[in-house]
């Protein structure tokens, strides 16, 4: 049984055209074919048709290759381009291999024909393969991605059924540390990860007891020290689950400080991922302005005082730059 095999011919002699069906013929194909000599028939064959394999004789009296090459390229890039002429210049077919053009094939060696096309339609085959295993690695990320954006959620319900605070402020800070993120360029994967672990930065409170949380008074040092390993708590909470984002190592990073004053590890400089480092700044920026069971808020203008006076000593500057420049556009942090 022949191969069946979709040929759109581009091609001003019949003559030429007949000679390569018969080519196909005798290869083992079995093609159903059309011939186009002008740009309009050539939209219109692409736009109407499915094809196999596109043949292009390299000039035509109102069309030639390389502008038959840009007509694929807009409609049908993924169809295979052959180039069969009675004679090709060296720097055309350069050109046309250069625009897509897979093969140059001169009519005294059309016997070449079908063993180019078998392996266009074998590497074509392969090009659509991969094509929808990309799209469906994309599916399932995307999927993945839900997944761990709704354990990220729930965790962070949890906590605001613990304490209604706790959670409003993670909200704010998982904002603003997005939008410090974005006009710090960087890429929007990466920005949704910092969202999420934004979003669960104090988890590890959850072994704070709820009234020392809300006390609205200066805690003494014992419960204040007890506060502080927070991070490491809501680290250990969160090593082992899968995130495709560095969620664990964020959180227990997240009050850490660029001279290795912070805690829980008292890391400093490049030492501190530079998520973690985006996260600090919001953090304090949405901690200052924000009431606290022991404080009124201190402003907006108090909190972008503090990271500017620090910028570099305790917050990352590029940080506190995108900071302050989202805020002097025109941010405003998230009702409560």
């Amino acid at each position: 049984m022949g191969k069946p095999l979709r040929v759109l011919s581009v091609e001003d002699s019949g003559d030429g055209t007949r000679l390569l069906i018969h080519e196909l013929k005798r290869g083992g194909f079995i093609p159903v074919h059309e011939r186009v000599q002008t740009a309009e028939a050539l939209r219109a064959a692409l736009r109407e048709k499915p094809w196999d394999i596109v043949l292009c004789d390299d000039r035509l009296p109102e069309l030639n290759c390389l502008d038959a090459l840009a007509l694929l390229a807009e409609a049908r890039p993924d169809i295979p381009f052959i180039i069969v002429s009675e004679t090709i210049t060296d720097e055309m077919a350069v050109a046309a291999m250069r625009r897509g053009a897979c093969d140059c094939i001169t009519m005294d060696r059309r016997q070449r024909l079908v063993p180019v096309i078998e392996r266009e339609l074998r590497e074509s085959a392969m090009r659509r393969a991969w094509a929808e295993a990309e799209k469906n690695l994309e599916k399932s990320r995307e999927k993945l991605q839900k997944m761990m954006g709704a354990t990220v959620q729930a965790m962070a319900l949890a906590m605001e059924t613990r304490d209604p605070y706790t959670a409003g402020h993670q909200r704010r800070v998982a904002d603003l540390a997005c939008s410090i993120a974005q006009e710090m360029g960087i890429s929007s994967e990466e920005v949704y990860g910092i969202r999420m672990a934004g979003l669960i930065h104090d988890i590890g409170k959850i072994s704070v007891p709820a009234e020392t949380l809300s006390r609205p008074v200066r805690l003494p040092d014992v419960e204040i020290n007890l506060i502080r390993i927070h991070p490491q708590v809501g680290f250990e909470i969160l090593k082992d689950i899968e995130f495709p984002w560095a969620i664990g190592p964020i959180v227990l990073q997240h009050h850490e400080r660029m001279d290795g004053s912070g805690y829980p590890q008292g890391l400093k400089g490049d030492e501190v991922c530079l998520e973690a480092k985006i996260l600090a700044v919001a953090d304090v920026v949405e901690a200052m302005s924000s009431h606290r069971p022991y404080r009124p808020g201190l402003g907006l203008e108090s909190a972008l005082d503090e990271i500017a006076a620090n910028r570099g000593t305790l917050y990352e500057a590029v940080a506190v730059d995108a900071c302050l420049r989202i805020f002097t556009a025109g941010y405003e942090l998230p009702a409560h």
